[in-house]
C-alpha cells in the first residue's frame, strides 16, 4: 500500500490542510476523511484522485467530511463515469445528501456516476473495493470510527480523531503502519490523543512507523522540536510528522 498525506492539519489551521490521506493498492484506492479544506490538496494529486474507488468518513466534524460536496461536483463536472463509495458511521448516508443538497442542490442525480453509501460500526469486518475493513471505536467528542486497512498482505490503522481505547488497541494489534491523531504533546485534551499516547500506541502495536496528524496548529509550529526530541528517542519503531505532498510505502 502507498499512502499520500493530502493534508495533515487540525481544523483551523491556516497553513496545513485538513487531514486527508490517500491510500493506495494496486488499481484500488480510498480517502480517509476529506474536510472543507481538504479538497484543493487532494485535486493536486491529479488523476490518482479522480480515480478514487471510497472516501471513509470518521466522524461527522465538518473539517473531517465538509469538503465531500466540492470533490463530487469535480468528479461530475469531469466527466466521472465510475461508481463512488462512501463508508462512515451510521447516518452516513443522510448527513452526506443533506450536505450535498445545501453545497450543490440536486447533484447526485445530475451526476453521471453511481454513489453507493455504506454504514459501519465497531466489530464490522468485510471487503470493499479492494480492502479489507475492520473498525473500533476512538475516545472523542463525538463518536469517532478507527479504522484498519488491510491489502497486499499489508495493514494500517487510521485513528481518525481521539484518543486511543482498549477496543482501537486491540483492533491496532499487528498493524505495519499507524497513522494517529497527536493533538496535543503531552498534556491530554478531552476527546483528543497527544504525541506520547500517540507513539505509544505505536510501539505497544508493532507497527514499524507511526506518523503524527491532526496535531494543534500552536503544538506543531512552537513545539517542533520537542515533537522530534520524542521521536528521536524512540527504539524500533520509525515516527515521523508529515508534511502535505509526503508519501509512505507500507
Amino acid at each position: 500500500m502507498r499512502v499520500t498525506f493530502a493534508g495533515v492539519g487540525e481544523a483551523f489551521d491556516e497553513n496545513l490542510p485538513n487531514t486527508s490521506i490517500l491510500v493506495e493498492s494496486g488499481t484500488s484506492s480510498i480517502l480517509l476523511d476529506c474536510g472543507f479544506s481538504a479538497p484543493g490538496p487532494v485535486w493536486k494529486l491529479g488523476d490518482r484522485a479522480g480515480r478514487l474507488d471510497a472516501i471513509f468518513v470518521s466522524h461527522f466534524h465538518a473539517d473531517h467530511y465538509f469538503g465531500i460536496p466540492a470533490l463530487l461536483a469535480r468528479f461530475a463536472e469531469e466527466g466521472r463515469k465510475e461508481r463512488l463509495t462512501i463508508l462512515g458511521p451510521t447516518g452516513i448516508e443522510g448527513r452526506v445528501r443533506r450536505l450535498l443538497e445545501m453545497a450543490y442542490s440536486n447533484i447526485l442525480a445530475k451526476a453521471g456516476f453511481d454513489v453507493y453509501f455504506l454504514e459501519c460500526t465497531p466489530g464490522d469486518e468485510f471487503k470493499h473495493a479492494g480492502f479489507n475493513f475492520a473498525f473500533a471505536m476512538g475516545d472523542h467528542l463525538m463518536p469517532c470510527l478507527a479504522l484498519r486497512l488491510t491489502a497486499d498482505g499489508k495493514s494500517l490503522l487510521y485513528s481518525g480523531d481521539g484518543r486511543p481505547t482498549d477496543s482501537t488497541r486491540k483492533l491496532a494489534r499487528g498493524c505495519d503502519f499507524i497513522i494517529h491523531e497527536a493533538y496535543a504533546l503531552n498534556r491530554g485534551v478531552p476527546g483528543h490523543g497527544t504525541v506520547e499516547a500517540a507513539l505509544a500506541f505505536a510501539a505497544e502495536s508493532g507497527a514499524r512507523a507511526c506518523a503524527l496528524i491532526h496535531m494543534d496548529r500552536a503544538v506543531r509550529h512552537a513545539k517542533k522540536d520537542e515533537i522530534m526530541g520524542h521521536i528521536a528517542s524512540l527504539s524500533g519503531l520509525h515516527g515521523f510528522l508529515p508534511e502535505p505532498g509526503d508519501t509512505f510505502d507500507v
